[in-house]
């Protein structure tokens, strides 16, 4: 093995970079299942080794192909790097349903939305999911539709009332497809909503489908709720975790609500902020202790993280 290999030499933003990993997710597959164990410099910060890269890029390829992370985060370097390969061959071999265009229902949902159709985007949603799996008309669709309404939302292109046409729709959908998964006992509770003054809440319904997928049972509190009402909700339903999603909103308000969430929050709840409005607000959500996620592969990811041990901040 190459010296280098062994060196520890990579500051946890790099590996960040390399592995397109978060540093919040690094942190806490390192907490939970010492999947690499990083060293420290004199003034603590966190260093990595080429191995721990290697090791980091494995895994993820290996979650992003649908394996969780407690079943192989304990695998040996050389064992994940032989499930790869299985798992490369596997998919070449196999015969694969072809993949399915999301963007075909998206412009569609659009178009609808764009006419004031609700019927229309009631078909579209309907022959999505004929033809999609509901991870798929999530991640091929419904995200991006999320993502496009913000867009022309804020171009000017979309108004008010074609995101509430769309949102009380989408609800609609999204809730049959929690419903559908059913309730199981024992499930951890994940609280999710949007906080005072953010009134998008098609990331928060998505989240809260998310979440149902990987065995959390979503609270799903609407849009909009004050800090101490978040707090009063969580410690009364035991959730495990707070699910929070910012799409627009000035910086300086959203980072005085997430320190009061925190303060009103239990000790032992976890509190996991997404969507656009948290690219500024990382110093913050350091501080409180909070985990930021980019995506929601990535919240799935935290979610199991969390739900197959306990998270400490």
């Amino acid at each position: 093995m190459d010296k280098s290999d062994t060196t520890l030499r990579h500051p946890i933003g790099v590996v960040s970079r390399r592995t397109g990993l978060t540093q919040d997710l690094i942190r806490a597959w390192e907490r939970r299942y010492g999947v690499v164990a990083s060293g420290r410099t004199e003034t603590g910060r966190r260093l990595y080794t080429d191995e721990d890269v290697r090791r980091l890029l494995l895994l993820r390829r290996l979650v992003d192909g649908g394996r969780r992370i407690s079943d192989v985060a304990r695998l040996k370097l050389v064992e994940l790097e032989a499930l790869v390969e299985e798992d490369v061959e596997a998919a070449a071999t196999e015969t694969v349903r072809p993949p399915v265009d999301g963007r075909a229902y998206l412009e569609a949902a659009l178009d609808a939305t764009a006419r004031l159709d609700p019927a229309g985007l009631e078909r579209v949603l309907t022959d999505a999911t004929l033809s999609m799996s509901p991870t798929e008309v999530r991640q091929k669709f419904l995200t991006p539709l999320l993502v496009e309404m913000g867009e022309r939302w804020r171009a000017g292109t979309l108004r008010i009332a074609h995101e509430h046409l769309t949102t009380g729709i989408v609800r609609v959908f999204v809730d049959g497809m929690r419903k559908r998964s059913g309730k199981v006992n024992g499930r951890p509770n994940i609280l999710i909503t949007t906080t005072s003054g953010q009134m998008h809440e098609l990331g928060a319904l998505m989240a809260a489908a998310a979440a149902e997928e990987v065995g959390w049972d979503a609270i799903y509190l609407g849009t909009g709720l004050p800090a101490e009402e978040i707090g009063a909700a969580a410690r009364q339903s035991k959730a495990r975790a707070v699910g929070l999603s910012l799409v627009f909103g000035d910086d300086a308000h959203a980072a005085d609500e997430l320190r009061a969430i925190r303060r009103y929050l239990s000790d032992g709840a976890e509190l996991i902020v997404g969507g656009r409005a948290t690219t500024n607000l990382d110093g913050v959500i350091e501080e409180i202790g909070a985990h930021r996620v980019t995506d929601l592969m990535e919240f799935q990811s935290m979610l199991d993280t969390l739900r197959n041990g306990t998270e400490k901040r």
